[in-house]
């Protein structure tokens, strides 16, 4: 398998035309098919692995309007989706591999305005619209549900939220593929958080100005997964919001307002965090890695949008602003 991965990493000049790279592009996504469909040596961890790092290698060295020419891509984007969704469903054992499935992912959505609408292949950016809400979606609530696996282990599992070095590889690949249908993942991200912060503040209210060691067992477990699963989300929002820059030429209409959405609930958040400690005079703290989620969010916020006076006309800042502290920053 890293064999292959070299092989697959051959310069053009190599190709005596274009012709002959097609050929050999095509020969190359034929076996990724063969291997997809039959899970042929995924059992074994380390080919598993290095599968990952192909499919991440396969977008950087060519374009997609190659792979969108070449036989079965369609076929191989649904395949790809698919091994990606059942990767993040098993987090627990390939969780230094996701990053270059994300890589994949978020690759294919950078380039897709530059693909020409004459390629000769009918749908394929509305199929990867499709699959890459598919494997956010998944992402989300596999991220989700490994705070409660965590949890219940009792030590047994570790915490993908103390890995410092893969969660800032997800998260440094999650903004392009958020990003490119960003109404609905945003969607899909209050779907999650505004539930969870309702839930978060009665049971905060059931254990008043206690610390959460002091609660009662079942209440205690309750926080803890609330409290993880608001990290989650909290770094994908901070994630997003600062994973872009306001002269960037596929900005959307309205992405601003989304942010302010998304922003609203990270401050919500920290309102209800600093209630907390300051109604139980420093006893009732919040679990260390949602504070600094909430501090990774900040410091993304502040990136993108207190430091830019000097790169886009007053105006355009006020507009900005508008949208962020008026509109949507109201905290109830």
């Amino acid at each position: 398998m890293e064999a292959i991965i070299l092989l697959c990493s051959v310069r053009r000049s190599l190709f005596p035309t274009d012709k002959d790279r097609g050929a050999f592009l095509g020969r190359v996504m034929t076996g990724i098919r063969s291997l997809l469909s039959n899970q042929t040596g995924f059992a074994h961890q380390d080919n598993y692995h290095q599968f990952c790092r192909l499919l991440g290698r396969l977008k950087a060295n060519y374009q997609l309007s190659e792979l969108v020419k070449a036989d079965g891509y369609l076929e191989w984007l649904e395949l790809a989706s698919s091994f990606t969704v059942q990767s993040i469903r098993n987090w627990q054992y390939c969780t230094n591999s996701i990053h270059y499935l994300l890589a994949l992912w978020g690759r294919l959505v950078a380039a897709v305005p530059y693909v020409r609408p004459d390629t000769g292949v009918q749908g394929h950016a509305e199929a990867l619209e499709k699959q890459v809400l598919t494997v956010v979606e998944a992402y989300i609530e596999s991220m989700l549900g490994s705070v409660e696996m965590v949890v219940n282990s009792d030590g047994g599992l570790d915490d993908p939220l103390e890995d410092d070095g893969s969660l800032k590889e997800q998260l440094d690949r999650l903004p392009n593929i958020c990003r490119f249908k960003y109404g609905d993942v945003a969607q899909l991200i209050l779907n999650k958080f505004d539930p969870l912060l309702n839930q978060y503040r009665q049971a905060l209210g059931h254990i008043g100005s206690s610390s959460t060691e002091s609660a009662p067992a079942d209440v205690s477990r309750q926080i803890r997964i609330i409290e993880g699963q608001l990290t989650w989300l909290t770094y994908i929002i901070g994630s997003i919001v600062g994973g872009h820059s306001w002269s960037s030429a596929h900005l959307g209409d309205g992405d601003e307002t989304i942010d302010a959405s998304l922003s609203r609930r990270a401050l919500q958040l920290a309102q209800c965090v600093d209630y907390r400690l300051t109604q139980s005079n420093g006893v009732g703290r919040a679990d260390c890695k949602l504070e600094e989620s909430l501090l990774f969010y900040f410091q993304n916020f502040r990136r993108v949008y207190m430091f830019m006076w000097d790169q886009v006309s007053y105006l355009s800042m006020l507009n900005i602003m508008h949208h962020i502290c008026v509109t949507h920053f109201i905290l109830y």
